[in-house]
């Protein structure tokens, strides 16, 4: 055999890996709004039907174990209420009429196109960036002037998971960001914690748009985020569930406490994030990004580590 025949076929041979690699951050089209996938560390479907969207199934696949919280709900980023000052369009954009389609980097790109009952363009695009890191970038383009614009951005994990948010000290209590276990106290119960980034932040939690039916919301402001960062933990299965924003994208989490046996809010297992929280100008287009890792054994200062690390690729 000549030598550039051989050398074409060692290319060839050690392209295979490479192209198997990539395939498998690929996303699957199943057909009817459904798209699948196995990274190899984690597999499950995303779903973006006319009527419902998210990702409902995401299974460990070491131990087996189902990360979202299934029984009827969307799962894993899906997109629920979207508000601007004092208004909610409609009650959930998950019903919305959608296209999606198979991007040909293996990402998805689900659309919601303008309507009367909710006057903007929404875009999302669902991307494996390694075989445990999810990205989700958020497209909006309205029709009109919007003012303090809010995507409300949902993920429901199954019941093991406790949350830890990433907070400021206060003036009276100094000292270094941590991680606060967002557990249950006389305080707060009957109502969802809020983190907002500022004060300014927390008023638009408090403008009104969280007053109206069907199924409006009180919330509990608990302390300022130092970054929009969550760790979900299941202590059980070691297996820890990291998602966030950056800081100019993210206003605020919003989450049930923690409580055992739960009552009925901290039954949802759920985890918020509140995007944008600005004014945007008619036909002006503006992007929120969001990223969700699923690790083993992860410790506090690691996931500080990786927020970092999302926070500099995104510059």
């Amino acid at each position: 055999m000549m030598w550039s025949q051989t050398i074409i076929l060692f290319l060839a041979f050690m392209a295979i890996p490479l192209m198997a690699e990539s395939a498998d951050l690929s996303f699957r089209d199943d057909g009817n709004g459904f798209f699948s996938f196995d990274t190899g560390e984690v597999k499950g479907k995303l779903r973006a039907d006319n009527e419902s969207q998210g990702i409902p199934t995401l299974v460990d696949i070491e131990t087996g174990t189902e990360l979202a919280y299934g029984q009827g709900n969307p799962g894993i980023l899906s997109y629920y209420r979207i508000f601007s000052a004092n208004k909610r369009w409609g009650d959930s954009a998950r019903g919305w009429p959608k296209s999606s389609k198979l991007l040909p980097d293996g990402a998805v790109r689900i659309e919601w196109p303008s309507h009367n009952d909710h006057p903007f363009e929404m875009t999302a695009i669902y991307r494996w960036r390694s075989p445990n890191t999810l990205d989700l970038e958020t497209i909006v383009k309205p029709d009109r002037d919007m003012q303090k614009f809010e995507v409300f951005l949902s993920s429901y994990f199954r019941n093991a998971f406790k949350s830890l948010v990433y907070v400021k000290r206060t003036l009276h209590a100094p000292g270094a960001p941590f991680f606060l276990s967002a557990d249950v106290n006389d305080l707060v119960v009957g109502t969802y914690l809020a983190f907002p980034r500022d004060r300014r932040a927390a008023q638009i939690i408090y403008d009104g748009r969280w007053e109206y039916e069907p199924h409006p919301v009180h919330f509990s402001v608990a302390k300022f985020l130092a970054y929009p960062l969550c760790m979900k933990q299941d202590a059980r299965n070691g297996i820890t569930i990291l998602t966030m924003s950056r800081p100019e994208d993210c206003f605020a989490i919003e989450t049930p406490y923690n409580m055992d046996p739960p009552d009925g809010i901290a039954g949802h297992y759920s985890l918020y994030l509140s995007l944008f929280g600005k004014d945007i100008k008619a036909m002006q287009t503006v992007r929120a990004h969001t990223r969700l890792i699923i690790g083993r054994d992860i410790s506090q200062q690691d996931g500080i580590n990786l927020y970092h690390q999302f926070i500099k690729e995104k510059k």
